[in-house]
Formats: C-alpha cells, sequence, structure tokens
C-alpha cells in the first residue's frame, strides 16, 4: 500500500495523468466539428460531380413573320446538358436559356438550319435533339371567311327539324401562304351530335378551313373555335280556317259566322303537314235563336297540335230578311240557302275565303 502511494505521489505521473484528461477533452471539444468537416466534404464533393439531364424546350424562330408563313418546325426540341450538378440543377430549374433557328436571312422555298443555343452557362455541356430541321418559307397571305356549320340531320328525332344555326362569330380570319388561302373553299364548324335529338344543340366547335374536295388546307384560324347553337323543334306550319255552319237551326232566322282568328299554327310531322292546306271548323247552329259566341276545338289529325287549339266564334242571328241580314252578306264572305216548309231544314255553305259565313231561312 506504502508503495502504490509513492508511485501517485510522483510529479511524473500527475503529468501524465494530465495530459491524458486534456487529450479526451479535446476530442470531445472538436468532435461537433470534426463530423461537420466531414459533412462539408461530402457536399462539395456532391456539388462537383458531374450531372446530366434532358430538357425540353420551346423552339424560337428567328424570321420576318409578318412577311413569310413558316411551316414544318416543331414546337419544342430536347436539350441534353452535363455539368457541375449545382449547375445542371439550377438551369433546369431556370430555363434561363433559348434554342433558336435563325431564318433572317433565307428567302422563299424550303431550307434546312442547324438549332443554336443562347444563354447557357459556359461550363456545360450540351446536345440538342434534333440539332437541324427542315422549314418550309412562303410568302405570308390572310383572307376573312364566313363560317358554315356542318351537322348530321339523320341524328334528328323522328318528326323533328331544325332551324337556322347561331354563332358566337360569323366570321374568321385564316392565316397561311398565299397558295394555301388560295386554295381555301370554305371554313366549317363540324357539330358533333347523338342520335335522336330532341332539344337544341350547343357546343364549342373547333373551326376547319377545307379545299373543294373537303380537304383541311394548312392555315392558322382566328379564331379556332366558335359557339355553335342550333334550334331544334318539330316542323310547323300556318294555314287558315274556314267556318262551316252544322246543325238545325231556326227556319226564320239567318245565321252569320265570324271570328278574330283567321288562320292556326299547325305542329307535327313534315309529311303530315304537307297534306294539310286548309282547316273546316264546323259551328254547330243547334238551339241557337239568339246572337251567342261559341268555343270552338281546332280539328286536328293524330300527332298533329294547334295553336290556338280553341277559337271564339260569334254567332250573329237575325230575322230573315230584316238590316241585319244585309249586314252580314256584305262580308263578301255570305251565302243563302232556302229550306222547304216540309222538311223545317237549315241548309249552311261556307267561304273557303275568310274565317265567317252566314245563312238564312225563309
Amino acid at each position: 500500500m506504502n508503495g502504490f502511494n509513492k508511485f501517485f505521489n510522483r510529479p511524473l505521473v500527475y503529468r501524465i495523468l494530465a495530459l491524458f484528461f486534456a487529450i479526451l477533452l479535446f476530442g470531445y471539444v472538436n468532435i461537433d466539428r470534426i463530423n461537420s468537416t466531414r459533412q462539408a466534404t461530402s457536399s462539395s464533393t456532391t456539388m462537383l460531380a458531374n450531372k446530366s439531364r434532358t430538357l425540353n424546350v420551346p423552339l424560337q424562330i428567328n424570321a420576318d413573320t409578318d412577311k413569310y408563313f413558316i411551316t414544318g418546325y416543331p414546337e419544342k426540341v430536347k436539350i441534353n446538358i452535363e455539368g457541375p450538378s449545382a449547375l445542371v440543377t439550377a438551369t433546369a430549374n431556370t430555363q434561363n436559356f433559348k434554342i433558336m433557328a435563325n431564318l433572317e436571312k433565307l428567302g422563299v422555298g424550303k431550307h434546312t438550319v442547324r438549332l443554336r443555343q443562347e444563354g447557357l452557362n459556359k461550363e456545360l455541356g450540351y446536345r440538342i435533339v434534333p440539332s437541324k430541321i427542315t422549314v418550309n418559307i412562303q410568302v405570308k397571305a390572310t383572307k376573312r371567311f364566313p363560317i358554315q356549320v356542318s351537322f348530321n340531320k339523320a341524328n334528328l328525332a323522328q318528326g323533328y327539324t331544325s332551324g337556322d344555326p347561331e354563332l358566337s362569330q360569323s366570321t374568321a380570319v385564316v392565316t397561311g401562304s398565299k397558295a394555301e388561302i388560295a386554295a381555301i373553299d370554305s371554313v366549317v364548324a363540324n357539330v358533333n351530335t347523338q342520335n335522336n335529338i330532341t332539344t337544341d344543340i350547343s357546343q364549342q366547335t373547333a373551326l376547319q378551313a377545307l379545299d373543294k374536295n373537303g380537304n383541311t388546307v394548312n392555315a392558322l384560324l382566328d379564331p379556332e373555335t366558335v359557339k355553335v347553337t342550333i334550334p331544334v323543334m318539330r316542323p310547323t306550319k300556318k294555314v287558315p280556317i274556314n267556318l262551316q255552319q252544322t246543325g238545325t237551326g231556326d227556319s226564320d232566322k239567318t245565321y252569320h259566322l265570324s271570328s278574330d282568328v283567321h288562320s292556326v299554327t299547325l305542329t307535327g310531322a313534315q309529311s303530315s303537314l304537307d297534306k294539310i292546306s286548309s282547316l273546316d271548323l264546323d259551328v254547330s247552329l243547334t238551339d241557337v235563336d239568339r246572337t251567342t259566341t261559341k268555343t270552338v276545338t281546332v280539328p286536328t289529325s293524330s300527332g298533329i297540335t294547334a295553336v290556338p287549339s280553341t277559337i271564339a266564334v260569334k254567332i250573329t242571328v237575325s230575322d230573315a230578311g230584316s238590316s241585319s241580314t244585309e249586314d252580314a252578306s256584305s262580308t263578301d264572305s255570305s251565302t243563302a240557302a232556302t229550306n222547304s216548309s216540309s222538311s223545317n231544314s237549315t241548309s249552311a255553305s261556307s267561304d273557303s275565303g275568310s274565317s265567317s259565313s252566314s245563312s238564312s231561312s225563309n
């Protein structure tokens, strides 16, 4: 025990212990700094490492587009860039460069031109795909055309017809080469429809410039689309009405028919309407002994409707031979009929040219 105490009482031992603890303390204090240095070194290595990336970018055309109409070039091209990782990432995010085709010194015709870039960092390598394009340069022309509407009327339900289309814009401005504009026969809005249409058609429709053979012409249209509305309804027809006296009236009275309504509008299948030129409206004189007004239903066949569906008819009654008879006959649409005393019946006749008629009995 005394030897152990003597060993630790030596100054050299304390110095060694102090150095040991100093080394431990130094290591503890600087371990975070060492780790940070390692991470920074790793990060720097990553940033300096090369990386490649392929981007889709718009192609810009340098040309006199007021004078020339140019076709054949793609809207976008690909560019593969390669270089330091951080620089590639920043370039991909900002895309602060452009790919161009310079056509300023070229004239009418087909030309193959090499694409070039502008704005890429010099530390980046690149490859444009495609590296060359072929363009067609032609003299530019512009013309305004009326818009025609086309749709399949066979898709209308049976018994229905269509009215005149309504357009959000009636004309379109077409721009293209002089030769293409000259070939345009019409600008058409093709309306797509389903079967058995019974309601109005309304849709936004793309426009097409077509030649006389119905082929699409390569040109720009302004506007590119229009709103088309096509009314769909059942066919209608307006026809006159003829007032016809029916039934047995008083043999001592004269009857005159008149109405403020002279025609009705019929709705139905076109084939049915084509068979109707006028309508006879029967007005019964039975039990009528004084001037009165009757509401009479307009006669229609199956599948046909009439507007108005009923008509007010005035039946003017007067004694035979009185002044009222003269007034009735002055309408140019009255007729007279004589009944025999044995039958005590009233004869009626009608005038097909107006909605009035009269009869009298002696």
